[in-house]
């Protein structure tokens, strides 16, 4: 799927009104299959068939979870 009809699924979805309590599950669950293709389109598998996070993805450089992690083992022990 191209990035050009990954913007028309999502303009597909209903947006939430404010009359109307919508909660994040009922989104989900009636938009499970829009939500789904979506994911499915931004996610890169490789030969092998699993989804991987490619060289030149900038979250690889996010030193947030590396931080996040040591300080996570720290409060462990």
């Amino acid at each position: 799927m191209d990035k050009k009809s990954n913007h028309e699924e999502r303009d597909k979805m209903p947006i939430p009104q404010k009359k109307e309590e919508t909660t994040f599950a009922d989104f989900v669950s009636k938009n499970k299959d829009t939500i789904y293709k979506i994911a499915k389109s931004n996610t890169v598998v490789n030969e092998s068939g699993l989804t991987v996070i490619p060289k030149d993805d900038p979250w690889r450089d996010e030193k947030e979870w590396d931080e996040m992690y040591e300080d996570l083992k720290k409060n462990d022990h």
